[in-house]
């Protein structure tokens, strides 16, 4: 479990993803965008998109873990997901939704008491989390996409 201090840092990251991903994608190109970042991975483009998807789900989830006794919290199919056609568009949409999303988010996160920390929802991947196990899973999961993204800077 994370120190307050850690937790005060990790809601910074919440608050400053979306500007640390603009400015590690700002030198691609339309066409870049569409570039595998491996092989048999995902392009840019689809790791926005996707971005996007994720963290507006782990907003979500840490909501209902307030709100509800110990809610149900439903995976997604990120696979399924990249076959939908909004993940071949135009990235501002996605840029939008998480500038707005993790303003919200951390906004939210800022004025929790320490006793919301605790409260716990079951992912029916994952079993018991808390909030606390969730602001640990998406700092990483941001920092761990743009480290993936970087891995491609021509």
């Amino acid at each position: 479990m994370p120190t307050p201090d850690e937790r005060k840092e990790m809601i910074a990251k919440i608050a400053n993803f979306p500007n640390i991903l603009e400015a590690n994608i700002t030198q691609f190109n339309e066409t870049q965008l569409d570039i595998p970042i491996g092989p048999g991975e995902w392009t840019v483009r689809q790791v926005i998109h996707h971005l996007a998807d994720a963290h507006l789900n782990g907003y979500l989830r840490m909501k209902l873990i307030l709100t509800e006794i110990k809610p149900i919290l439903k995976p997604f199919d990120q696979e399924a997901w990249m076959g939908l056609v909004d993940v071949k568009g135009p990235i501002q949409s996605s840029l939008q939704i998480l500038r707005g999303v993790h303003e919200r988010w951390a906004r939210f996160l800022e004025v929790l008491p320490e006793e919301s920390w605790s409260r716990t929802g079951v992912h029916l991947e994952n079993g018991l989390l808390n909030l606390d196990d969730l602001l640990v899973h998406f700092v990483h999961h941001g920092d761990t996409h743009i480290e993936q993204i970087n891995q491609l800077k021509i």
